[in-house]
């Protein structure tokens, strides 16, 4: 078979020429007139669709079931046989010529009278009094010791003014007899006398508490009231 080189026929391809011309003129005429849109928009509104579901009727119940119901079967009662009679014969007490014996009612035991101890609060009372004699003893002690030890200011100021007055102080003690703090109460309106006082107070010796007084205080805090008066006076 023999192939040869044919040449085509230009008429057909002015025909396929004129044909992509004109649908590219009817492709722009379509967007230019707005043809186009509509037909897309028509394309793009869903289209109702029916669905048809399927029912499906459930079968009748079942009958109920019926129970038999059994009666429990009981036994006959039974019958015992009645035991034979006995007699039993009469017992007749015999009379006996034993003595009687009366009871003899005792008398109850008689409680042994106990001596009542003596009343603990006279005990305490007793206690307590002695126990505050001895600190107001410590305290007569303490007073007597300040006012022999104390001495009257001396100097150009105090011979001139020579004042003459009392000063009430304070002075805290350990049980063991160490002074602690002093203090005035009431200045006796000089600052030569209050020194004084509180000097004396200072300078004193005093003892250790007696035993039993001021319970669960390690140290107690008295007062006291020294009084200066200028010598000769």
């Amino acid at each position: 078979m023999e192939y040869g080189y044919r040449n085509r026929d230009p008429s057909s391809r002015i025909m396929g020429m004129g044909f992509v011309f004109a649908l590219h003129l009817l492709v722009v005429w379509l967007v230019v007139t707005g043809t186009a849109r509509k037909g897309l928009k028509l394309l793009k509104i869903p289209m109702a669709a029916t669905v048809i579901q399927e029912v499906v009727i459930p079968p009748p119940p079942p009958p109920p079931v019926v129970k038999e119901i059994h009666k429990p079967v009981t036994d006959a009662p039974r019958t015992e046989a009645p035991l034979p009679f006995v007699p039993v014969p009469d017992v007749v007490p015999q009379a006996t010529n034993a003595p009687t014996i009366a009871a003899v009612a005792t008398p109850p035991p008689v409680p042994a009278v106990i001596a009542a101890p003596p009343a603990p609060q006279m005990d305490e009372a007793r206690a307590k009094a002695h126990i505050a004699s001895l600190e107001g003893e410590y305290i007569g002690k303490v007073r007597a010791m300040l006012n022999s030890t104390k001495r009257y200011p001396t100097g150009r100021q105090a011979s001139q003014q020579r004042p003459e007055g009392k000063t009430k102080l304070w002075f805290t003690i350990t049980r063991h007899g160490a002074l602690v703090d002093v203090g005035i109460m009431e200045s006796s309106n000089s600052n030569l006398l209050d020194d004084a006082a509180l000097a004396t107070v200072r300078r004193g010796t005093y003892e250790a508490f007696p035993p039993n007084t001021w319970v669960g205080e390690e140290q107690h805090t008295f007062s006291t009231e020294i009084a200066f008066s200028p010598p000769g006076s």
